[in-house]
This record gives structure tokens, sequence and C-alpha cells, in this order.
């Protein structure tokens, strides 16, 4: 019953009669900056980077959310969060709901009633696989497995002595990096041998805390930083960030030897930006902030004869990838709204520039209540991106923050005060746009109260 809202079209947009297997690569924290590519210093991400020249290469791109789970979600399904009911990682407010004005919504998981990327492929009939972090649901009834995937093991919090689930052997001191990428080959060789199109999502787990990898790669980078950054733990994230680089090259190598490069397709991206700031550039913010460190993430499209190398500044969103895979498929979703456009026409080189459309993020997430300010650090956020602008709204606090991105693009001058008839007339639209998809309401918390 849960694959009636699509319906089979006979033709695909962009391939004529073979069906392209798909690559979804995400990386976990790794910020605006977070490749050579795409400016990071010191990094080495050769593999990817070259994935970077031969494709189109985003440089505006944003992520779902600042932090993983309601990231991951939000492009898993193409929707945004009041529509997946997943808003952050954690409820850091439990406990102190008395020190907050409204009503928090509670945060859920992707529901089985959702159509999510690998169903989608599944309908097409794809063989998928997923290895590594799936994050969105627990790992008993909310498994991957039981979200379209034909094999999958999930894995995170920890890049050596890994727990799986399912639980599987793997040799002492393994990385999970690298033993997921064995995984996926070996999938793509099985694949082949069976004359099947493949869906696979590699959701890695580097470049996330705790911050551990190969020792000759942290002594490499020492070594190459030495004296020029007094940051510790920065070689680590270097050398973390190129191991995620050899594993993306070893995909890519399996595809050459398989003879299928052409015929596939490689995305990757980060869930949200970096939680250090060089790797966000000179962005405002880090991982956990809606300021753009938290909010903009690298996008690369691969697809050797069929996407020209190119560089785009279109603002796009994760939300993209879902409505993008279904044109390529040349699915038609007739009752599931999808939140994000199609990249296609981009990819194609028929448009140089979307059509304007807002984006949001509705971020009712609470965090480090100052017991002697009385004010929470991270309080709820409402963002809305419309043209140059960026609007921001904290409901606990009734504040504003107004950037013109496109001269302000470190959104160091605050225009809410300046510009007060801009301000109300963004604030209608972020209200009307969340009306329309019945996001939680600001419900006046009856136990509220500051000691």
């Amino acid at each position: 019953m849960k694959y009636l809202p699509f319906i089979f079209l006979c033709c695909f947009s962009v391939i004529a009669s073979e069906k392209p297997n798909v690559i979804l690569i995400v990386a976990d924290d790794l910020g605006s900056k977070g490749l050579a590519s795409f400016g990071g210093k010191y990094l080495e991400t050769p593999n990817i980077d070259e994935l970077c020249s031969g494709g189109m290469k985003f440089t505006n791109g944003l992520a779902c959310y600042p932090t993983c789970k309601p990231s991951r979600a939000a492009l898993l399904s193409g929707q945004y969060g009041p529509r997946t009911g997943i808003y952050r990682v954690s409820d850091n407010h439990k406990g102190l709901e008395d020190k907050i004005k409204y009503v928090v919504p509670e945060n859920g998981v992707i529901a089985h009633e959702k159509l999510i990327i690998p169903e989608m492929f599944k309908l097409a009939g794809y063989k998928t696989a997923m290895f590594g972090k799936w994050h969105v649901s627990d790992n008993e009834k909310g498994h991957p497995l039981t979200h379209g995937f034909d094999e999958a093991i999930a894995s995170a919090k920890s890049h050596y002595n890994f727990k799986t689930y399912p639980e599987v052997k793997y040799p002492n001191g393994s990385n999970s990096a690298e033993f997921f990428t064995e995984k996926a080959n070996d999938f793509m060789d099985r694949s082949v041998k069976e004359q099947k199109p493949f869906f696979l999502y590699m959701p890695y787990y580097l470049v996330h805390r705790p911050l551990e990898t190969k020792k000759e790669y942290i002594e490499h980078f020492k070594k190459k930083m030495f004296g020029k950054e007094e940051d510790e733990e920065l070689p680590i994230l270097a050398a973390m960030t190129k191991l995620l680089d050899d594993c993306v090259g070893r995909l890519v190598e399996k595809l050459n030897d398989l003879g299928i490069r052409d015929n596939t397709l490689i995305i990757f991206t980060s869930d949200n930006g970096s939680f250090k700031e060089l790797y966000n550039g000179d962005l405002r913010g880090k991982k956990g902030d809606v300021y753009e460190g938290g909010m903009r993430v690298p996008y690369i499209f691969n697809w050797q004869g069929r996407i020209t190398p190119s560089q785009s500044t279109e603002r796009i969103v994760g939300l993209d990838i879902f409505p993008t895979l279904k044109d390529i498929l040349g699915l038609s979703l007739s009752s599931q709204t999808l939140d994000g456009v199609s990249l296609l026409p981009l990819l194609e080189r028929k448009v140089q520039k979307l059509s304007k459309r807002p984006i949001l993020c509705f971020y009712p997430k609470y965090a480090r209540f100052g017991k002697k300010s009385k004010e929470w650090v991270m309080s709820w956020r409402n963002v809305l991106y419309e043209g140059d602008y960026k609007l921001t709204y904290y409901p606990e606090y009734d504040k504003y923050d107004l950037f013109n991105l496109e001269k302000d693009h470190c959104e160091n001058n605050n225009l809410h005060k300046s510009q007060p008839e801009l301000l109300i007339s963004l604030k209608k639209r972020m209200d009307e746009l969340l009306e329309s998809m019945k996001a939680p309401s600001l419900t006046v918390n009856k136990d509220f109260k500051l000691d």
C-alpha cells in the first residue's frame, strides 16, 4: 500500500534505455571548506576533487539543518521537518521545560509510511544498499532494512571498535569507513554480476568526532601544519578527511574495474557544517548554528558523459536530491509532497538558474541554559531564505536576524532595524509557509517561570 502514490512513466529524462547506477555519499560534519577543491586549507582530497573537477560543483549549497538527524531525514524524504516530525538530534531541554516560554514539539523518527529515496529505487527495480550512519530511526523496528534497503549495516559513534546493526564481525583494528567501503564494493560487484542497476547510500561517519584515524596520516599533517596552526585537533581532522577521500577513491576505482563508471551518477555532500570554524571558511558560526557556517556544505554531482564539468552558484539544498533522482528515474509522484526542486535542468545545462523559491529551516531546539543569565545559548530558531535575504526568528526572545547574503555572506550587518518593512514581509512569508505545511505552532507553556 505504501507504494501506491508512485506511477511509472515510460520515458527517462536523461537516459535512453539503460538505468543509471547511483551512489549517494553523505559525509558527516564536513563544512563548506571541508575539501581541497572547495578551498580547505591543508587538506588533501584528490579523489573527491577529481569528482568535483569532472562534474558540477555547487558553491552555494545548504544542508537542510545544521545538525545531522533532521538534516538526513529531510534529505532522504525530500521533505521539511514539519512533514517528517524530525527536528533535532537530542532533547537537551528535557527537565528544564519550565524555563521555556513555548511547548517544544516532540521529536520523531522516519515513519514507515513515509516514502524515502531507497524505496523509490526499489520501485524502479533497483538493488539497494546502505553502509554507515543511519540515525533517522532506531536500529530495531526502524532499521534501514525496513525502509527500502536490500542490504544495510548501520554504525556510528566510533571509527574503531565500532558496533554494528545487525552485528557483523570484522578484523581487529578495522576502521568503519574502510570496512563499509569494502562492503559497498562487494555489493556493486554482485549487482553487476546479476545485471541489476543499484542505488548505494554511503553515509560515512567521517569526519565526525571522536577524532581518531590512522597514526601515519596524523603525523603527516602534523608535519605539514607545523608552526601554522595552534589547534591540535586540526591535523587529526585533516587526516580523517584524507581517509574519507581514500574511501571515495576506492568506490570510484571499483566502478572503473566493473566498467560502469559512465553509467553511474555520484553525488557527494555533507549533512551540516563543520564543528571547526577553519573548515567553514569566513562564514559565521559552525555546526549547530543556523548561521551560514552551520548550514553551508559542498555539493558535487558527477556523471561522466552526462554532466558537463561546470560550477554553479545557485542556492540548492538537500531537499533537492529526492526530486532530482525521481526525475532521472522517470517516476511520477502523485500524492507525497516534495519540498525540494529537481536539479535535473541545471545538470543537463538546459537552464542556468533555478526558479526563485523560498527555503525554510524549522528548528525548535534548545540547549545550554545559563543559570546566571537565565537564557538559552541555543533556542528555537526558524529560518527563511528568500532571494538575497535570510531571516532568522528567535521566538523565545522575539528577536530577529536579517542579512543580505549577496552583500554580506559573513552575516555581520544585521538589517532587522534598518529595514523593518522587509522584515515584516519576510516574517509573514515564513508564517504562511509554515502554516501551509501544518508546522507545530507556538503554544504558550503554562508552566513557564524563571526563578
